[in-house]
């Protein structure tokens, strides 16, 4: 990255840390482990937008946002803290005195905060009646639970014979209640209700049933060889253990053999997994195996040791046993047969997840009720224009004139954003150059792996 300002002689950053202060003109993503300093980062990045010597901007041309109201409260805090501490090294400085002002109004917030002022502010544009209040959690489940019952039982009135409810209902509903039909259908809306356009993602999501073949492209095969490629890497790290303990004073040494063959097993598993068609590791799954462990002759063996590194290599044998029987005792041609016998299931349940929105929603309005989720959608339709769509969204006037308020948006804890917060984002973001900076460990995300 190219710095746009030096860095202080007495500074104490690290080049990366201060390449992501002081980097300006474009988009910027720190992306860094927990207990780096991102945090410190972003604070210090703001100080330095507002009291740039040659371009200062004011505290509420800023929009911050992270991801709980306690951590805005905090960096509301730590931005008042630096511009008393910047303002007493120049107490003349008038820009930093009406900084000092703007704080209370600077729009240092979390994104659901951010969304109720913009919902707030252009309700009209949605139709939304503005005496609307956050549903609590008991409200929002007897709604759901109201809407699913009903729609369940009509259902149930409705069907013909052979219809794919009743395959719908048979497959997950037990002798008794509804009650895995209900927590499926409910997931479901929830997981829709992460992406911008949630009808859309489910069409997709059927689409991938019955409309295209099982080729290696197809987005059921790539989230499989995810999974397949975590339980490798936990069998990798198994055996990595094993050997590790094996070479330890009194450790089993005669197995390092065979855990080293192990091991190469798993990793050549692991590399097909990665770049090569799901055929070619599809028979190689199916010869992989472990070979006989070397005895262990001679009383110098820590007999705890040796039983310790069996366990672990044991616990990695379970692994490829349970990923040849679960996921490669099928082929391809098997896998695309079973998709296409499941696809008017899945149509059924995208449609009976589509109906129960479209009624919750309703209830909710009626109500005067809204939710977490309902505030991201919300603020996304006013910011986005009519006839936008997930391939092409296009910012309404509301979005153009936030996008000339703010001349940067900065977002801390970056991972934990789902979709429709980056859309939202990306709406009221400038895109060349770009004006966004974000922080945040991918190893910590609660949204998305």
């Amino acid at each position: 990255m190219k710095m746009s300002i030096p860095r202080p002689e007495d500074s104490t950053w690290t080049d990366d840390q201060w390449s992501a202060v002081a980097t300006r003109g474009r988009s910027v993503l720190v992306a860094a482990a927990a207990g780096s300093g991102k945090t410190a980062v972003l604070v210090e990045r703001i100080i330095r937008r507002i009291a740039d010597p040659n371009s200062p901007i004011d505290v509420d041309r800023l929009l911050v946002a992270t991801f709980t109201k306690a951590a805005a409260a905090e960096m509301r805090h730590r931005i008042s803290e630096a511009l008393e501490k910047a303002l007493t090294a120049d107490p003349e400085s008038e820009h930093l005195r009406r900084q000092l002002a703007l704080i209370p109004r600077a729009f240092i917030t979390t994104l659901h905060s951010f969304c109720m002022e913009v919902i707030q502010k252009h309700y009209q544009r949605i139709g939304l009646d503005p005496g609307f209040r956050i549903a609590n959690e008991t409200e929002s489940a007897l709604l759901r639970q109201e809407q699913l019952e009903e729609l369940l039982e009509e259902r149930y009135g409705e069907a013909a014979e052979g219809d794919p409810f009743w395959t719908l209902a048979d497959s997950f509903s037990g002798d008794k209640n509804d009650e895995g039909l209900f927590r499926l259908v409910q997931r479901l809306y929830d997981d829709s209700r992460s992406h911008p356009w949630p009808e859309h993602w489910l069409n997709e999501c059927v689409r991938m049933f019955g409309e295209r073949r099982l080729e290696d492209d197809h987005p059921w095969l790539s989230s499989l060889r995810a999974a397949v490629r975590i339980e490798l890497q936990g069998a990798i790290g198994l055996l990595r253990e094993a050997i590790r303990l094996s070479r330890t004073p009194g450790g089993p040494e005669p197995y390092l053999a065979n855990l080293d063959d192990d091991l190469t097993v798993i990793e050549y598993l692991l590399e097909l997994s990665e770049g090569h068609g799901w055929e070619h590791l599809y028979h190689a799954v199916q010869g992989a195996g472990f070979g006989k462990l070397k005895p262990c002759k001679g009383d110098h063996y820590d007999k705890e040791l040796q039983e310790r590194v069996k366990e672990l290599r044991n616990a990695a044998k379970d692994k490829l046993a349970t990923l040849r029987e679960e996921w490669f005792s099928r082929s391809l041609e098997q896998y695309d047969e079973e998709l296409k016998r499941m696809a008017p299931l899945m149509s059924a349940l995208a449609e009976l997840v589509v109906t129960f929105g479209e009624r919750y929603q309703a209830a909710k309005l009626d109500k005067g009720l809204v939710d977490f989720a309902d505030l991201e959608h919300y603020c996304l339709r006013i910011l986005s224009e009519e006839g936008a769509t997930a391939d092409h969204p296009v910012p309404s006037a509301a979005a153009l004139e936030y996008r000339e308020q703010f001349e940067e948006v900065l977002l801390d804890e970056y991972q934990d954003t789902n979709r429709v917060q980056e859309a939202i984002v990306a709406l009221i973001s400038r895109e060349r150059p770009g004006n966004r900076f974000m922080v945040g460990d991918v190893k910590q995300s609660i949204v998305r792996p």
